[in-house]
């Protein structure tokens, strides 16, 4: 296998939580907003090359990258790119500019493959006559960050209940993200609360509108080991977007132990019919139909988080062979 660095930079930090976690050589590099920033890739990238690297792979094509791609293939450097964005996104100008251009630069030759996160965009651009590979996403939770999960049911002094409580942790607050449809979970589901990362005042203005009792459990700053600290303190976690190549917060939930429900966004499972019943909705705007999957899921919490175990074990053996095709390639 020829030595390689995957560079990704700070503009979807949700992403690198993933990808780092991936890939074992990774360096973070400047988006290319300034002449500043070009001169210290270059920096990093003439570097990398003295050191041996022979390919270089970018998470995304962010702004400015094009001329790195152009600066790479001028040095004979071989250069990949793993898609951070799908078609549904291409509503956002960034993302539109960026797309167009990685696929401008892959038929150019510049570009020796486009790794896509979702089967059927894979197939879509294969079929345009594009070379590209689909790469599974994956997130394997290391020994040391994973913690001591206690009882998260607390007694509710008022009605000597058990409080279910629901996380619900968007980490951009946009269209996609399908927020206000996940909050309304709560107002099913009695003697429960809704912790939730409070990305813009809407959110809580809307909770306390709808009198569903919850808590504002921020995340300042998104990385892994905080992502860790919010997910573990809940029964179970919500992660519904309307579309998805990465779900960080799905997998340091159910690596933790904690199920965790999400929209139908992803090529997990197959056909396994345990997880999909439990954790995979086909309804991301229906709060009355989630709220029963929600009870569902922790009923049957033991199962589904046994059946993760197995699928887990097998799916990481085919994520690791898949990562170390596309880096042969």
């Amino acid at each position: 296998m020829e030595k390689y660095i995957l560079l990704y930079g700070d503009k979807k930090k949700e992403d690198n939580i993933c990808i780092t976690n991936m890939f074992e050589k990774t360096r973070e590099i400047n988006l290319g907003w300034t002449d500043f920033d070009y001169k210290n890739n270059i920096k990093v990238i003439d570097e990398e090359i003295k050191n041996g690297t022979k390919q270089i792979i970018f998470s995304g094509l962010e702004i400015g990258w094009d001329k790195l791609v152009e600066y790479l293939y001028e040095k004979n450097i071989k250069v990949k790119v793993i898609c951070n964005t799908q078609d549904s996104l291409l509503y956002y100008e960034y993302e539109r500019n960026n797309f167009f251009r990685l696929l401008e630069l892959s038929k150019e030759g510049k570009i020796e493959n486009i790794a896509f996160l979702r089967k059927g965009q894979y197939e879509v651009y294969k079929n345009l006559g594009y070379k590209c590979s689909y790469l599974m996403e994956n997130y394997i939770l290391k020994g040391e960050k994973r913690k001591s999960i206690q009882n998260n049911e607390k007694e509710n002094e008022q009605k000597g209940n058990k409080l279910i409580n629901i996380g619900i942790y968007p980490l951009k607050y946009t269209w996609d993200k399908n927020i206000f449809n996940q909050l309304c979970i709560g107002k099913m589901i009695d003697n429960s609360n809704i912790n939730y990362n409070e990305l813009d005042e809407r959110m809580t203005d809307f909770l306390n509108t709808m009198e569903i009792k919850s808590t504002i459990d921020k995340i300042e700053n998104i990385n892994e080991d905080e992502l860790i600290n919010k997910v573990t303190k809940n029964d179970i976690n919500i992660s519904l977007s309307f579309t998805e190549y990465f779900h960080p917060v799905f997998f340091i939930s159910m690596e933790q132990g904690i199920p965790c429900i999400i929209g139908n966004t992803s090529d997990l499972f197959d056909d396994n019919e345990i997880l999909n019943k439990y954790l995979v909705t086909k309804a991301e705007d229906n709060p009355i139909e989630n709220s029963k999957m929600v009870c569902e899921c922790l009923k049957n919490k033991e199962i589904v988080i046994e059946e993760y175990k197995k699928w887990k074990e097998e799916y990481n053996k085919k994520a690791k062979e898949n990562i170390e095709q596309f880096l042969e390639i």
